[in-house]
């Protein structure tokens, strides 16, 4: 009688763990910025009309590196970042392959003939800047927790208007997320 009720509880347990593991459900990272909602897709599933755009000058010499599905506010968007050579920059197309504007500005044009690889957005210049430039205190922010766990994958001044601040892109295995810090380490909204 033992062994029949050792059985039958062996039995359950098997029987949970296999239902434990069914009903694990795949995690999307996104990434949600100032009510910008990014989530990462595959290059190859951008829309037809953008890869032939991405196939045309001035953009053919230019390998696409990540794409992004964006909701901005009413605003649908798609970024794709690119690089050539050393140069790095992030285009963004709706689904007929139009460059978006903001403000007045075609982020792609600017983007791609921008030579100091200044990255002008909504009146935001971004520039890059190696993340061993970064401030003392924002290398101290990174060193301890909770950001201790993330991999600075690149970095940027910024100015949006009358403020400036850093990003820090970081990566944790397969989850990204950019951070803006000012000068003094404080996180900045």
């Amino acid at each position: 009688m033992k062994k029949l009720f050792v059985a039958a509880i062996v039995a359950f347990a098997g029987f949970t763990a296999t239902q434990a593991q069914a009903s694990v459900n795949k995690i999307e990272i996104v990434s949600v910025q100032d009510s910008v909602v990014k989530t990462p897709i595959e290059v190859s599933a951008l829309p037809d009309a953008i890869k032939t755009v991405l196939a045309t000058d001035p953009y053919k010499d230019w390998t696409p590196t990540a794409a992004f599905s964006v909701k901005d506010g009413d605003k649908a968007y798609f970024q794709v970042d690119v690089k050539k050579a050393e140069e790095t920059a992030s285009l963004k197309f709706d689904a007929e392959g139009k460059p978006v504007e903001f403000a007045g500005v075609t982020s792609a044009q600017v983007s791609i003939s921008n030579e100091e690889n200044v990255s002008v957005q909504d009146s935001v210049v971004k520039t890059p800047i190696e993340v061993s430039a970064l401030p003392d205190a924002i290398k101290t922010v990174l060193a301890t927790d909770p950001y201790k766990a993330w991999t600075p994958t690149a970095a940027f001044s910024v100015k949006d208007g009358d403020k400036s601040y850093f990003q820090v892109d970081v990566k944790k295995e397969e989850e990204t997320a950019s951070l803006k810090f000012d000068a003094e380490g404080k996180p900045v909204e």
